[in-house]
């Protein structure tokens, strides 16, 4: 076994056993928390090159699993009925650590700069969360992330929830969001993006549909991050899935969606956007992992384009969960370098988010739905030594295993 990279696992694991359950949530999703013991590392190295997947990937699933009660506690109807009603309120932490302005006037839109702008493109961002709940702070890491890497401007749009409002509304005001940009700020319906994830990633294919119906201007093109694409949760594929699913349930989300439609039937283009016509849209590329209920409706997706002939591309990963392409892992960078290529020809890296971005509370976000508030980032000082074990490493160590 080589001894610099088992004193490093061990070190880390000496201070991962120390530390409270909230920061061993964090780490757990930098794949430290398998760092517990030598032979699990290696275990899960061996467990994801089965798998073909990635051993952060596989880490982070399994953090979901172990999360305490206490995280995946959702608010009761009363309550977030309650939360819905109120006008929505960035956080000052968010505003100061990612870097969101007010666009304009609006107090429910914003405007995210990158860090280095190399387009005139602008992202045009549907957040998920069930259609009930703000953006997360995971989620404002990876727009961010995603920014930057695209070089481009994104807006955020924090569009009132369900199930004080419902999709009527909702899509009302982002239709007017998206029009002020082509129409009020002048910038050209062909230089915008959507991109949406889960439930922003079906808002974005309803409004697609819309603006085409409307003979309104198309964005450039849009990209689906798992998305929702059928509130019914009908597909019978769903519960093939669902044992594996680690963050999904078909009946909480059914309920949810069914609240979102209001008084439109279910299956309302406007609410389950794969019923509706598919013709006529800008490109669509859609991700989805196999480990996520919604991948039964994308593959579904996938077979109507090739039926009818449509722009439509369809990147399925094998063992990947709900919303892997927000994960600091490397098939989620591959797919933000697969946007990126087909945005603008450019070369994917293996450049994978920094580690530190991460707090203690985001990943039990990203799984809950939740914004749990203004908390500022705790300081988790093992996180640099825990990420020095490279997954390179880590499969080294499972290939010695294997040859003895």
């Amino acid at each position: 076994m080589n001894k610099i990279v088992k004193s490093a696992i061990t070190t880390a694991a000496g201070k991962i056993l120390k530390l409270k359950t909230s920061q061993k949530i964090a780490i757990g999703a930098a794949a430290a928390v398998t760092a517990a013991a030598t032979g699990v590392v290696i275990a899960k190295s061996v467990q994801a090159k089965k798998q073909d997947r990635s051993v952060k990937s596989l880490v982070i699933e399994d953090a979901t699993r172990v999360l305490p009660v206490s995280v995946k506690k959702e608010p009761s109807f009363e309550e977030s009925m309650k939360k819905s009603s109120q006008p929505f309120v960035l956080p000052q932490a968010v505003r100061k650590r990612i870097g969101l302005r007010e666009l304009d006037d609006f107090e429910d839109t914003f405007v995210l700069e990158p860090k280095n702008k190399t387009t005139d493109d602008v992202i045009f961002y549907l957040h998920g969360s069930n259609y009930w709940y703000n953006p997360s702070r995971y989620h404002y890491a990876f727009m961010r992330r995603l920014a930057n890497k695209l070089g481009a401007k994104l807006i955020l749009p924090v569009y009132p929830k369900a199930p004080a409002h419902t999709a009527v509304e909702i899509q009302q005001m982002l239709i007017d969001r998206y029009l002020y940009i082509v129409r009020g700020k002048g910038i050209p319906a062909e230089n915008v993006v959507f991109i949406g994830d889960a439930a922003g990633g079906g808002l974005a294919l309803s409004i697609l549909q819309k603006l085409r119906y409307l003979a309104l201007p198309m964005p450039k093109q849009a990209f689906l991050i798992s998305p929702w694409l059928d509130i019914t949760n009908s597909n019978p594929e769903m519960e093939e899935i669902q044992p594996i699913d680690p963050i999904l349930n078909i009946e909480k989300l059914a309920f949810k969606g069914e609240k979102y439609a209001g008084d439109l039937d279910l299956t309302h283009p406007a609410v389950s956007p794969i019923y509706g016509d598919l013709v006529g849209l800008p490109k669509l590329t859609v991700f989805a992992g196999t480990r996520e209920i919604f991948c039964a409706d994308v593959k579904k997706l996938g077979e109507i384009a090739e039926e009818k002939g449509l722009d439509i591309e369809v990147h399925i990963y094998k063992n990947q969960m709900h919303f892997f392409v927000g994960l600091p892992i490397p098939e989620g960078e591959e797919a933000i370098g697969i946007i990126a290529s087909e945005l603008y020809g450019a070369e994917e890296d293996e450049e994978l988010m920094d580690l530190t971005d991460l707090d203690e509370t985001e990943l039990a976000e990203v799984i809950s739905g939740e914004d749990e508030g203004e908390a500022e980032a705790s300081d988790i000082s093992s996180i640099d030594e825990i990420n020095s074990v490279s997954e390179e490493a880590l499969n080294d160590l499972a290939e010695a295993q294997e040859e003895e």
